[in-house]
C-alpha cells in the first residue's frame, strides 16, 4: 500500500516471517487464537481476552488488529505482526512504544496459539522483535512484562539477557496480579550472543512512521 508502507516490513528468522496480515490472514489469525492461546485457568494478559469464549477471543484479535492501524502515530504506536511457520498462521508478536523519539523505548508482548507452543518459535518471535527495535530503530531499551503463569515469555527473557525492572500489581477480572517488568539495553543486546538471526527488509519507506 503506497499510503500504508508498514504493509512492506517483514521480519524473517530461520523458521518464521513476520509481517502484517491481509484481512483474510487476519482471519486466520483470529481463529488460531479462537482454538486456544493459554491454558485454562491461566492468566498471561492484562486485559483477559484470551480466556474469552471462542468466537469473542477471535472477535477481539481482528479489532485489535483494525485499532492498532487507526490510532496509529508516531508519539503512540503498537506494530502487531502475524507469525508465519511455513505459510501458516500460527501467532502474533508486537512492538510498540509511547514518545519513542524521545525516550528510545519500546515494548514487546506476543502469543501463540496453543498448538505451536513448546517448539522455541517465541525465542524467534522475540528474536525479530528485538533486532528491529535496536538494529531497525534505534531504540535504547526495550521491556517485557509477564504474569507468574507465563513462565515460557520469562524464560525466553532471560535468554537474551533481561534484566529485572520490577513487580507491578494488577487487577485482572477482579483478581490481583503480580506483572513482571524485565528490561534490555541496547549495549546488552548488541553485546549479547545473537541466538537467532533476523532478516529486516521494507523498513526504510516506513521509518519515519515510527519516530
Amino acid at each position: 500500500m503506497r499510503h500504508w508502507p508498514i504493509t512492506e516490513l517483514e521480519l524473517s528468522t530461520p523458521d518464521l516471517v513476520l509481517r502484517l496480515p491481509s484481512n483474510a490472514e487476519l482471519d486466520e489469525l483470529a481463529q488460531v487464537a479462537a482454538e486456544g492461546v493459554v491454558p485454562d485457568g491461566a492468566v498471561f494478559f492484562p486485559q483477559p481476552w484470551a480466556s474469552a469464549p471462542p468466537a469473542e477471543r477471535a472477535r477481539n484479535v481482528v479489532q485489535n488488529h483494525w485499532w492498532a492501524r487507526g490510532d496509529w502515530s508516531r508519539d503512540n504506536w503498537r506494530l502487531l505482526l502475524a507469525v508465519f511457520h511455513e505459510g501458516q498462521v500460527i501467532g502474533q508478536q508486537n512492538l510498540s512504544a509511547r514518545d519513542f523519539a524521545t525516550t528510545g523505548e519500546a515494548r514487546t508482548g506476543f502469543w501463540l496459539g496453543r498448538r505451536f507452543q513448546g517448539q522455541g518459535y517465541g525465542t524467534q518471535m522475540r528474536a525479530a522483535a528485538l533486532a528491529l527495535a535496536f538494529d531497525g530503530l534505534d531504540a535504547s531499551r526495550v521491556t517485557s512484562t509477564a504474569f507468574a503463569d507465563n513462565a515460557s515469555s520469562r524464560g525466553v527473557s532471560r535468554k537474551f539477557g533481561y534484566q529485572p525492572n520490577g513487580v507491578h500489581r494488577i487487577a485482572v477480572e477482579g483478581r490481583p496480579f503480580d506483572a513482571y517488568e524485565e528490561v534490555i539495553a541496547s549495549a546488552d543486546w548488541q553485546a549479547h550472543d545473537r541466538l537467532v538471526p533476523v532478516a529486516v527488509t521494507g523498513l526504510s519507506s516506513a521509518i519515519e512512521y515510527f519516530r
